[in-house]
């Protein structure tokens, strides 16, 4: 599992090389996990293997997935929005959280992913947790919820077919889904139908003129709190598990060591949280670094030329404010990770690259001279909500 691992840390790439070595043959990973360079780390690491001949590229089959439109990804829809080009049937499910599963937006994701895999093939390709369309639909208050399944099962063909396409064009193996609802109960708004999805499967395939579908691959939640799979009942008298060995399909499990016993509850850990560092004072670090964005707002914000599109160089830091807005919410040290690699790190990392390249002289003097003392700050308060997290 590759949810959080980079280039960043050579032990994750240490980690990676070991369990290769040692036999572990499925890597999970994901477009979005921590930015697309969780995919970066995988390819480099297995790439090196095999030109080491210490494993055979057919000896490991690997995951990835497609779906969310965060970082990169989402910069990247917003800009195509604005040029009157948007991918279709976007879902917006939140401020930072969009979804989509169009075949416009997979075709991108596809080739980006197999470019930092350094693969031709990708083994196993799937839709990353689509639900968000029927659940974003119920805070929509959309509430015909049979015309909003059809739907969203009709998005699901279309996915797939566009995957058969490439599965011909040998650029993928396999595919599947990956849902966090597909074990839950079917009368909930938001949950799926592994049937239903076979269903689907097989209507692509019918309208690729193939005689087989190739939906091989089912993840989904299961640990002690999250038994579903193998004790929740369909009408036929099947459990998930049944169901999907019935059908060859295989099951990858996704949450083993965190539950969320309840829809809508905090994560719960089922694996000791290591407390790193020292505690830091919070509220003395956030007025540090509220501090010092204020005289980047007064002093250097006013120097960087403005494009008048997308966010405004004065807005560019403002943590100080976020950070104590979202703090009361943080759930855990699950929940504030995900805030700092799919918020936090990929905004602080685009703009400290930006930056640079629109000033010069006195002003980009100016702006080293600042950075040299904020990014000590900030990463001081991230080090003190991230202790805070864990305890």
């Amino acid at each position: 599992g590759c949810y959080r691992v980079d280039g960043s840390n050579p032990e994750f790439a240490a980690a990676l090389s070991k369990a290769l070595r040692s036999g572990v043959n499925v890597i999970d990973t994901s477009t979005n996990y921590m930015d697309g360079e969780s995919e970066r780390l995988v390819g480099s690491v297995m790439g090196k293997l095999v030109r080491q001949k210490e494993i055979g590229r057919d000896e490991v089959i690997v995951v990835s997935k497609i779906g969310y439109v965060q970082g990169q990804n989402l910069k990247q829809a917003e800009a195509r929005e604005q040029a009157g080009r948007p991918y279709p049937d976007m879902v917006k499910y939140g401020e930072g959280i969009w979804h989509c599963i169009h075949p416009e937006f997979l075709a991108d994701q596809l080739d980006a992913s197999l470019d930092r895999l350094g693969l031709r093939t990708l083994d196993v390709c799937l839709l990353h947790n689509p639900e968000y369309f029927l659940s974003e639909a119920v805070h929509g208050g959309r509430a015909n919820l049979a015309e909003q399944r059809a739907e969203f099962y009709r998005r699901l063909e279309q996915a797939f077919l566009y995957f058969e396409s490439q599965i011909s064009a040998g650029r993928i193996r396999w595919y599947g889904v990956s849902s966090n609802t597909v074990t839950g109960d079917p009368t909930n708004a938001d949950s799926t139908s592994l049937s239903d999805m076979l269903e689907a499967a097989g209507g692509a395939a019918r309208a690729q003129g193939l005689p087989q579908h190739h939906f091989a691959v089912l993840q989904c939640p299961m640990n002690l709190f999250e038994a579903d799979a193998w004790t929740r009942r369909n009408a036929e008298g099947q459990h998930l598990l049944e169901l999907a060995q019935r059908a060859h399909v295989a099951v990858l499990l996704n949450r083993p060591l965190n539950a969320m016993p309840m829809p809508g509850t905090a994560v719960l850990r089922l694996a000791d949280v290591s407390l790193e560092g020292e505690a830091v004072n919070i509220d003395e670090a956030l007025r540090m670094v509220d501090s010092l964005e204020e005289e980047y707002r007064a002093q250097v914000a006013p120097k960087i030329p403005n494009s008048n599109e997308g966010t405004k160089p004065v807005d560019f830091f403002r943590w100080a404010f976020e950070l104590a807005r979202i703090r009361p919410h943080i759930q855990g040290l699950e929940h504030w990770e995900q805030i700092e690699h799919q918020m936090i790190a990929p905004q602080v990392n685009q703009v400290l690259q930006a930056i640079p390249r629109l000033l010069s002289g006195s002003s980009a003097e100016q702006w080293d001279t600042w950075r040299e003392r904020y990014v000590p700050h900030l990463l001081t308060l991230l080090r003190g909500l991230q202790h805070e997290a864990a305890a």
